[in-house]
């Protein structure tokens, strides 16, 4: 089950707790602005498990609504693998545990604004422990101190993450595809769904994702109606990534299968 967690402004929205061995970023974490205000985070405190360990958001930093903070373990090294990522800000002086952690987030009043226990193990996605993905948040609505609300960052966009951008895993619609314009129906699937876009007129592409992040099934259609086949899908929770064959849109959508 999926909690809701619509109370949170600022949310912790990604984490990268152990590097893949050919991208060493270090460790970092995102933060999302999930309200409709600015806010100022001048003087928070970000922290692991020990109280000892802490860094101080600097003067004079403010998120927006909709925007991205990541916070680095190592400013040189995350910049130098992406050096088109903005605002990023460090460097904090400890790392985050390979085998799971308590991380926390206080404002400048010692209030704590959001935690997350993740873990490297089921229920948790193992994906993110030192294969290639991150954490993600799948929407910044859900409790993100559950397992169930994270999924292992998907390529192409998430193979190493996504810092600073929507989620890979995320279930906001974005780009040309308006979620009113999409149906799946049955959902719970239980022998076949039929996914419909009724203002595409394109080819479209669908993958199917399961909640560790992986890929189970890819789907193109000259069609703008799909239909989704039971066989080889495990009852559980899935994400459907639609894309268009311009790429210049794509659409998230959750699928039960029972």
């Amino acid at each position: 089950m999926l909690f809701l967690n619509s109370n949170a402004q600022i949310v912790i929205n990604e984490i990268n707790y152990k590097d893949a061995l050919d991208f060493e970023t270090k460790d970092w974490i995102e933060l999302y602005n999930n309200g409709n205000s600015s806010v100022d985070i001048s003087n928070w405190v970000f922290k692991d498990s020990d109280d000892l360990h802490e860094f101080v958001i600097p003067n004079g930093t403010i998120m927006d609504s909709g925007s991205y903070l990541v916070l680095t373990q190592f400013l040189e090294n995350f910049q130098a693998l992406f050096p088109n990522v903005s605002p990023v800000i460090g460097s904090f002086e400890f790392g985050l545990g390979g085998g799971g952690e308590l991380i926390r987030l206080f404002n400048s009043n010692d209030v704590l604004v959001d935690f997350v226990e993740y873990d490297d193990i089921d229920p948790w996605p193992t994906e993110p422990d030192g294969n290639g993905p991150t954490l993600e948040l799948i929407s910044p609505d859900y409790d993100n101190n559950i397992a169930s609300s994270w999924g292992a960052s998907i390529p192409p966009d998430g193979v190493h993450g996504t810092p600073g951008d929507l989620n890979s895993v995320s279930l906001l619609g974005v780009g040309d595809f308006n979620a009113n314009s999409i149906s799946l129906y049955p959902n719970p699937l239980t022998t076949n769904s039929t996914l419909l876009i009724s203002n595409e007129n394109s080819s479209v592409e669908l993958v199917i994702i399961d909640m560790l992040g992986r890929e189970v099934k890819r789907i193109n259609s000259s069609s703008n109606r799909i239909i989704i086949e039971r066989e080889g899908l495990k009852a559980g929770l899935y994400l459907l990534k639609i894309n268009s064959d311009s790429g210049s849109a794509y659409h998230t959508q959750k699928l039960i299968v029972k």
